[in-house]
């Protein structure tokens, strides 16, 4: 099997492991020899070392008594430094807290067990915990503070860890939000504010409560919102009026006569003060009518120029109406 590793080697074989197999094949290669761990355990000094080397000779006193009674009277309990004693290596902690630098410092002074239940420590620990506090200390998480502890420091932990495992209570602030409201999300889990919906939609339909009315306003006509105009007005001077009116009121007499009406007979004889200052020109002569009531300009010339919608406008509402006397004069009959 050697001699295989050392042909693969040879042959087909390049690199720091193929010169090992070889260096390790090799006939004229030397195997170091290993060397023997000298006992360091017990090291004699040269006070109590009989045996001296000069010019090839060993002398031995034969009478060691005396050294073998100054290591008897040496002290037994003393230690003996070894090197499996001396290089004692401690085993390191497998516990592991999870905690920051600010964590609760242990008291520097503990009952001791001996010590009767009235005595007390020499350090009072006892303090009023603050709701800061609570805040800046951190929670220690792998397990509990060990040794002899008082029944204050007792109770302290317990108040520590039920006020952690409680649910947390509405702090006294506007900015802070209330954790006790329910949360509402749309579809794609977005917070949706309920109150700010429905302040929005309340302006959304106020907005288009004006905008229906102004609608409204406008379909009417200018003349009728200035008729409306003056009767608010002449309502509101009413109020302030005489209750008492009579047929010889100066006032109300002038207002009837200047008020003007599309059928009056006697408005083609009945001369009226006019307004007096500069007029616009008006088309004197009678014109189509029309679904707005627009007069033409002064300057024309009487030509239709239209496509003659107005004019079918007017005749189909005119045969409409005669048919539906027709139909009411026939059905009449019947009866």
């Amino acid at each position: 099997m050697s001699n295989l590793k050392a042909y693969l080697a040879a042959n087909y074989m390049s690199g720091p492991k193929a010169d090992v197999i070889l260096a390790h094949t090799d006939p004229t290669h030397k195997k170091r020899k290993k060397k023997k761990p000298q006992n360091q355990d017990y090291e004699r000094s040269s006070a109590g070392n009989t045996e001296h080397t000069a010019g090839g000779l060993v002398l031995k006193d034969e009478d060691d008594s005396w050294v073998r009674q100054k290591d008897q009277d040496e002290d037994d309990d003393s230690p003996v430094i070894g090197k499996e004693l001396a290089t004692f290596k401690k085993t390191k902690s497998q516990w592991s807290t999870v905690a920051k630098k600010s964590a609760i410092p242990l008291p520097q002074a503990v009952a001791g067990p001996s010590s009767p239940p009235d005595i007390k420590p020499d350090i009072d620990i006892k303090h009023e915990p603050k709701d800061d506090d609570f805040q800046a200390q951190p929670v220690q998480i792998t397990k509990r503070r060990g040794g002899l502890r008082t029944a204050t420091q007792l109770r302290e932990d317990a108040e520590r860890e039920a006020a952690a495992m409680r649910s947390p209570s509405p702090v006294n602030g506007k900015d802070q939000p209330d954790p006790t409201a329910t949360v509402h999300r749309d579809a794609t889990g977005r917070v949706i504010d309920i109150e700010q919906l429905r302040i929005e939609e309340k302006a959304k339909e106020e907005q288009e409560r004006l905008k229906e009315l102004e609608r409204k306003e406008w379909t009417k006509g200018v003349t009728q919102r200035r008729q409306r105009e003056e009767q608010t007005k002449l309502e509101s001077e009413m109020t302030a009026a005489d209750v008492g009116r009579s047929r010889d009121d100066v006032k109300m007499n002038k207002e009837m006569q200047n008020q003007e009406r599309w059928n009056d007979p006697a408005a083609a004889f009945l001369t009226k003060n006019k307004k007096k200052g500069p007029r616009k020109p008006k088309y004197q002569k009678p014109w189509a009518p029309n679904r707005y009531g627009i007069p033409p300009g002064f300057r024309w010339d009487g030509v239709d120029r239209s496509n003659g919608f107005e004019k079918k406008y007017f005749q189909a509402q005119n045969s409409r109406a005669r048919q539906e006397y027709e139909y009411n004069q026939w059905s009449m009959e019947d009866m």
